[in-house]
């Protein structure tokens, strides 16, 4: 199935395109807009980047052949990979979006409140219905937002990444509990501690310890196999892709919040040898880590 790139988005949408996105990849990106009528149906596509709507009025959400109505508001966390569409059914439609991709996140999110969030979790409804007093405290906080995006303030991708988080939060206490039928959820919740414990990696002298799912499986004192199926069935990724995620996060964190080079950001991620850790962020960023340092440095 088709995978929508941001700069897809922008040509499908007649929308012009970020000045960072038009000369560069894998640049950090975020984007908020105000929803306007809308009563057709969106491409049913994958995504490359995440997208959170605040929608206000009737419509329906499509995600894996599953439709799922939208009754008056609701708002809707967006996994990229997951299938979906939206199509509008009454003439007045409004709200807002945010679009932003993981290099904006920059490692805000903590594995644990990803696993509670359809944002991530694609086991997770992404569709969550809005009362009255709901709809205005999202509008505030996509409104807060929008505001900071178009100011000059110097920090305010870092109130942005603020807001968004509490954005995540909200869903997940509207939300209420994962379901509970997991009989791994305790597992789930002692591999995301242990996986918490190995970061933020704070000097090259102190190298990350667990680096395998066979590591991790045995300091839980389970078999490996049991433990990726338990982080299969509840989150939709594999153990060795959840930790490959979060080393790819504190990689990027590193090279844009320190000097190290390449060669100990490497060694303290727990590869042998540079060539090797240069390979592995290419294969998950389509950039080296270099290039990468260069282009968000220059768009800070």
């Amino acid at each position: 199935m088709h995978t929508e790139t941001l700069q897809q988005f922008y040509v499908r949408t007649g929308q012009p395109m970020p000045a960072e996105l038009a000369s560069q990849t894998n640049v950090s990106h975020f984007n908020v807009k105000q929803r306007t009528c809308l009563n057709r149906l969106t491409p049913y596509n994958r995504r490359d980047y995440y997208k959170i709507c605040l929608i206000i009025g009737n419509g329906m959400h499509i995600a894996e052949d599953k439709e799922t109505p939208v009754e008056n508001a609701a708002i809707i966390f967006s996994n990229p990979r997951v299938p979906s569409a939206y199509r509008g059914i009454s003439e007045s439609q409004s709200g807002y979006y945010c679009l932003f991709n993981d290099t904006f996140l920059l490692n805000s999110i903590r594995q644990e409140i990803r696993y509670r969030s359809a944002l991530f979790n694609p086991s997770i409804q992404a569709v969550i219905s809005l009362d009255a007093a709901n709809i205005e405290r999202f509008k505030y906080l996509f409104g807060e937002m929008e505001g900071l995006l178009s100011s000059t303030y110097t920090y305010k991708s870092d109130m942005i990444r603020t807001l968004l988080q509490m954005i995540i939060l909200e869903g997940i206490r509207i939300q209420g509990p994962v379901n509970q039928e997991h009989s791994g959820d305790r597992l789930i919740s002692r591999f995301l501690e242990l996986l918490n414990q190995q970061f933020p990696v704070d000097s090259p002298e102190n190298p990350l310890r667990l680096f395998t799912p066979a590591a991790y499986a045995s300091q839980l004192n389970v078999h490996v196999n049991h433990l990726n199926n338990v982080l299969k069935r509840s989150t939709g990724k594999t153990t060795r892709e959840i930790i490959h995620e979060r080393i790819v996060e504190e990689a990027k964190t590193l090279l844009l919040n320190t000097d190290w080079d390449a060669a100990q950001i490497a060694y303290t991620l727990g590869f042998e040898y540079p060539s090797h850790f240069n390979k592995y962020f290419k294969q998950n960023t389509q950039t080296t880590p270099l290039l990468f340092r260069e282009q968000l440095r220059q768009a800070i």
